[in-house]
């Protein structure tokens, strides 16, 4: 039991590690907001995609050691909480589980926060982008067009006001 304990203690502190490299990425994004280039965004996406995919896989491996623990406790792995093992751990283990508990939930609550935060500052980008390329759109319709002979075949029209 002690090695089954142990095994999920080292995969919870994996855990913490990408949560942390996680909300890192996402904190120098909202800091950086409107300065980074497009390149560095893809980069810094990229990096977003890495932490999520290993996220993903340690928690695989996590809910896979948890099944182990249940079985040997003679419990149902569905049912067999974080909280639970804390509290049926010997005392020192069961501190450390909390210790990782109490570290998970601050982090995934940072990063939703974060989250919240980058996401409204893209979404802020692109209604800036949108309403420019609206306005080059409108900018592209005034300008005359002329045959191949150089004759004009539109007109110039008016802006409306309410695109100006």
């Amino acid at each position: 039991m002690e090695k089954l304990l142990n095994d999920l203690k080292a995969l919870l502190g994996e855990e913490v590690a990408l949560h942390e490299g996680l909300k890192a990425d996402l904190a120098f994004e909202s800091e950086q907001d409107g300065t980074l280039s497009s390149g560095d965004y893809l980069r810094l996406q990229q990096r977003k995609y890495y932490w999520i995919n290993q996220i993903e896989g340690i928690e695989a491996r996590r809910i896979e050691q948890v099944r182990k623990i249940a079985e040997d406790w003679a419990v149902d792995a569905r049912k067999l909480t974080l909280r639970e093992i804390i509290a049926r751990a010997p005392q020192d283990d069961g501190a450390e589980f909390q210790g990782y508990h109490d570290a998970l939930s601050a982090l995934v609550q940072a990063i939703r926060e974060l989250a919240k935060v980058t996401g409204a500052n893209a979404s802020a980008r692109l209604k800036a982008i949108d309403a420019t390329l609206a306005v080059i759109g409108e900018a592209v319709k005034m300008h005359p067009t002329y045959s191949e002979a150089g004759r004009l075949q539109k007109r110039t029209p008016t802006f409306k006001h309410t695109s100006a």
